[in-house]
């Protein structure tokens, strides 16, 4: 904790625990040194609301908080039924903590040794590359969240602000940790915790990894040296994060009506240059900025959108639109995505615009504003515009002129760029 968050440590920590040993044990761990270093802890629990006995795992983690003295709170997800379950619930319970932890920066997760190895073998298995083998980071930024009003606020429960500024961080302080030792520490301390039926269903990739284990292990593939793989190759992201930020800096395109707060305008010429990885780096990250993605887009997709673009062939992707043309390469939003999206409590997607009737130009809004824009029609259509009725008032789009840019704490393109 002190290499994660020291030496100006924070006066407040959010600690997410589901009740099952990894998280029982950070908790039992965390407290006492918490006491000691004169830092307040929140405790929340995500009721993914799958399985019956959630409820009582988050009662039995209620129960400990109780005796612990600390501030705990059940916050609630449910499943759309869209995507890949344990994909969306990972996503669903960090966007439920990020709306709970108000300006609490930081939040701890118990993921451990073993947990950091069975992603390995995962994203070995589906082909990835450094920064899919360089595993989870011990600290790694969170999504930005935008503004919006906070959710299940409680008046005992973390401090709230309205700070635009949206910092927040991501902490695995037991990352060198084995699963075996903290049982060990559960045990020893009789420290109940819940076992997740769902650790024995092997239809999930992750319980089938921890059946191979042993398997692993007789080749020398032991969980140990796995993840000094992973923390070798994290190093390899890192340099080649560095090399992908002064490439963004360099080959942005340098006409200030290409640059607005919603896309990403790069010089063909100077993008072509750069070496593929390079490439797949500034691609990936203008894509997750435009769509607001949490995630990266698989790499076999990037790959073919690359090659369309620098092919000269526009592409969707990801959210996003990506368009070769006027020795420039964009990636805006993909106006199917956005068309529909209107002003809500004075926000127009993470853009605080007030009052304002605030929707897309579209083709419409595009023609109206054909003669005072050099950009492309596509480019065009998913940028915001202030609207009156029909009628076209302002937008962005229309240069540093124009009177009209939305107000934002919302990330850059080359926050982006840094995968982790």
């Amino acid at each position: 904790m002190g290499e994660l968050l020291g030496p100006e440590f924070p006066k407040h920590l959010i600690l997410a625990v589901s009740g099952g040993g990894d998280s029982m044990a950070m908790l039992y761990l965390a407290a006492p040194w918490a006491r000691v270093m004169g830092i307040r802890l929140f405790v929340c629990t995500v009721n993914h609301n799958l399985r019956p006995e959630a409820a009582e795992e988050a009662a039995l983690v209620a129960k400990a908080c109780g005796e612990l003295g600390l501030f705990h709170q059940v916050l609630d997800w449910h499943w759309d039924g869209q995507g890949n379950l344990q994909d969306a619930a990972r996503q669903g319970r960090i966007d439920v903590i990020q709306r709970w932890r108000g300006s609490i920066e930081h939040v701890v997760m118990a993921h451990t040794l073993d947990d950091q190895a069975e992603t390995f073998v995962m994203r070995l298995a589906r082909g990835s590359g450094v920064d899919g083998l360089a595993g989870m980071a011990p600290k790694r930024a969170l999504p930005m969240r935008g503004q919006f009003k906070p959710e299940c606020q409680h008046p005992d429960g973390p401090p709230w602000s309205d700070s635009t500024e949206d910092h927040g961080w991501l902490v695995r302080p037991l990352l060198a940790v084995s699963r075996d030792d903290l049982r060990h520490y559960l045990k020893t301390l009789r420290i109940p915790f819940a076992d997740d039926p769902s650790n024995d269903d092997t239809r999930f990739d992750r319980i089938k990894v921890r059946k191979a284990w042993a398997d692993l292990e007789r080749l020398g593939l032991t969980r140990e040296r796995l993840a000094v793989t992973a923390g070798q190759m994290a190093r390899a992201r890192e340099v080649l994060e560095n090399a992908a930020l002064q490439a963004h800096q360099a080959c942005l395109a340098k006409d200030e009506q290409y640059s607005t707060q919603f896309d990403v305008v790069y010089d063909r010429d100077l993008f072509a240059q750069q070496p593929r990885e390079i490439q797949l780096r500034l691609l990936a990250a203008a894509l997750r900025f435009v769509s607001g993605a949490g995630y990266p887009p698989r790499l076999s997709a990037l790959e073919n959108a690359l090659e369309r673009g620098l092919g000269g062939a526009a592409t969707t992707l990801h959210g996003g639109y990506v368009l070769p043309q006027n020795a420039c390469l964009f990636v805006c939003a993909e106006y199917e995505k956005v068309k529909d999206i209107r002003t809500v409590d004075g926000f127009w997607r993470h853009f605080f615009v007030g009052e304002k009737d605030v929707r897309p130009l579209g083709e419409a809004g595009a023609a109206q504003i054909r003669g005072l824009s050099r950009l492309p029609a596509r480019v065009l259509w998913p940028a915001p515009a202030v609207w009156d009725g029909d009628r076209v008032l302002a937008t962005p789009r229309l240069g540093p002129n124009a009177h009209w840019y939305p107000e934002t704490g919302a990330a850059k393109p080359e926050h982006f760029l840094s995968a982790h």
